[in-house]
């Protein structure tokens, strides 16, 4: 049985390589260290070890020290060795590794298809080896025959014959099998072929060398408007998206999936492709296999179907701001119309209701306005705790008044770009919300943490919680459950958070509701 050698000092990479190499056709042994591989190497027959996998990291003799003493032995020389590490990726390691005597440096997290196939084809060439000196031993085997037939002259004639006719044997099995390899080569060029030309996608076939068009499918002839005289022309056909920096060295360099580009036609018209490529080889000539499906018409459907959604929003907006300013203003129509029934005259108190109407007509449009306008923020670095410090005694003393507590809990947090005025408003609006969601007694809680790259705000009330049809409706400009409320506030908050680049993710149940909103603390301004 072919056996693999994989050395690593920590368990679990063992078990990965042997998840990963987990085969029929050859047995992996594992070994915590270098000072193991060497009792191995040492006590058993190492005449079906195929290749080591080697950790560079180890304790004890690391993986260049263990290789460099495996190398030594003159029955280990032959061994190859392929070095597996997850820390040493410099290239003074990698040179080390191949001084040490290395044939390949693999660097984790490994692709688990590729780490087959190299094992694979040295098992492979260890069996061809084998197989080699087996056939050796035979050829000298038969040598000895040969001369011994020599000396009994009588024999050789029959064996010679026996030898012939096993030889033609063997020569037309050969030629049978090679007859059935290139009629089996045949249909698989037939297949591709077809599938190449027949393909509704846009599919070519480029020179790596200078990415120059060797053949094209008809979808690609059809879409581009370039037939085969005429793809010389077309070398600057294809246009990367910002979304995959580097133009086309990088795909020159490894396959691709799925990367979003432009293409030019023949008429100068740009279109939407979803491009794919892969590496092959013709004639033995490195090419570059170019697959684009065609996305024009579902981007045109996806940008209309935006379009129409906002304009759906504009329709939805301008019936509730329409609602919500007409009430105030037929309150103010009726007193004048009572002031006018009474000859002029009004009371100081319908005056002051007037008044008060027209302020909540002002507030409702001027709120309206922060949502509607789309400006810039003026973000800086500042301390969200700093922040939430300075607005503490507003916030307590607005919950003071109706029987509630407010709790800060400030984490270990570095300075983010904000705007601190909207910032303010933003926490202002979310907390009152969450005080008005409470009963008296209740405690709503501010808290900010790091973690990772995020600096994190939670606003955290013991409220009655959010049903899950009206979750889905935050945000939404003139959503409201409160009597008195314009559906605007949370809608500005998230309009502030939009500019911010700020995530908000809420979370709701019968014992309150969780606001936490996600600022990116690497974001510059």
């Amino acid at each position: 049985m072919v056996k693999v050698l994989a050395v690593d000092d920590r368990p679990e990479n063992l078990l990965a390589l042997e998840g990963v190499l987990a085969s029929s056709s050859y047995e992996v042994v594992s070994l915590r260290s270098g000072e193991d591989a060497l009792r191995y190497l040492l006590r058993e027959d190492i005449g079906d070890l195929a290749v080591i996998l080697m950790d560079v990291q180890m304790p004890g003799l690391n993986g260049f020290q263990t290789v460099e003493l495996i190398k030594q032995r003159e029955r280990c020389q032959d061994i190859p060795v392929i070095f597996v590490t997850a820390i040493s990726t410099s290239s003074e390691h990698v040179r080390q590794g191949y001084d040490a005597g290395s044939i390949d440096y693999l660097f984790k997290p490994i692709d688990p298809d590729l780490l087959r196939m190299k094992v694979g084809a040295f098992v492979k060439l260890h069996r061809y080896y084998r197989k080699t000196i087996e056939q050796g031993e035979m050829l000298r085997k038969r040598t000895s025959e040969l001369e011994d037939s020599n000396r009994r002259f009588a024999e050789t004639d029959a064996l010679l014959k026996d030898q012939n006719e096993k030889l033609e044997s063997i020569v037309e099995e050969r030629t049978k099998e090679l007859l059935v390899s290139n009629i089996r080569l045949l249909r698989s060029q037939e297949r591709f072929k077809k599938m190449f030309m027949s393909s509704p996608c846009l599919i070519s076939i480029r020179r790596l060398s200078d990415l120059a068009y060797i053949d094209v499918n008809e979808s690609w002839n059809n879409f581009t408007g370039y037939g085969e005289d005429s793809i010389g022309d077309c070398s600057n056909l294809l246009q990367m998206s910002l979304e995959s920096e580097g133009g086309t060295e990088f795909f020159r360099d490894r396959p691709m999936r799925n990367v979003k580009v432009n293409y030019r036609t023949k008429t100068e018209e740009w279109r939407d492709g979803l491009l794919s490529t892969e590496i092959i080889d013709i004639e033995g000539e490195k090419c570059l296999l170019e697959v684009i499906v065609d996305v024009t018409e579902k981007v045109r459907y996806e940008k209309e179907m935006t379009r129409l959604s906002e304009l759906n929003l504009v329709g939805e907006m301008a019936a509730g701001i329409a609602h919500e300013i007409r009430n105030p203003m037929t309150t103010i129509r009726g007193f004048l119309q009572l002031s006018q029934n009474a000859g002029g005259r009004m009371d100081k108190e319908h005056v002051d209701m007037m008044l008060e109407e027209l302020d909540r007509a002002n507030s409702i449009i001027t709120e309206y306005l922060s949502l509607a306008k789309n400006k810039q923020s003026d973000r800086r670095p500042t301390s969200l705790n700093r922040l939430l410090d300075s607005l503490y005694p507003l916030i307590q003393a607005e919950a003071m008044m109706s029987g509630k507590r407010v709790q800060m809990e400030f984490g270990d947090c570095g300075d983010i770009a904000i705007d601190e005025k909207e910032i303010r408003q933003f926490i202002l609006n979310m907390s009152l919300n969450g005080l008005e969601a409470m009963s008296p007694g209740g405690v709503l809680t501010i808290r900010t943490e790091s973690v990772d790259k995020f600096v994190i705000l939670r606003i955290i009330d013991q409220g009655s919680g959010i049903s899950k049809e009206n979750l889905e409706k935050l945000g939404r400009p003139f959503f409201t459950t409160k009597e008195q409320g314009t559906g605007l506030g949370l809608a500005v908050c998230y309009s502030i958070a939009a500019r911010h680049r700020a995530a908000i993710e809420v979370d709701s149940g019968p014992g309150g509701t969780a606001f936490a909103i996600h600022f990116n603390a690497s974001d510059e301004h």
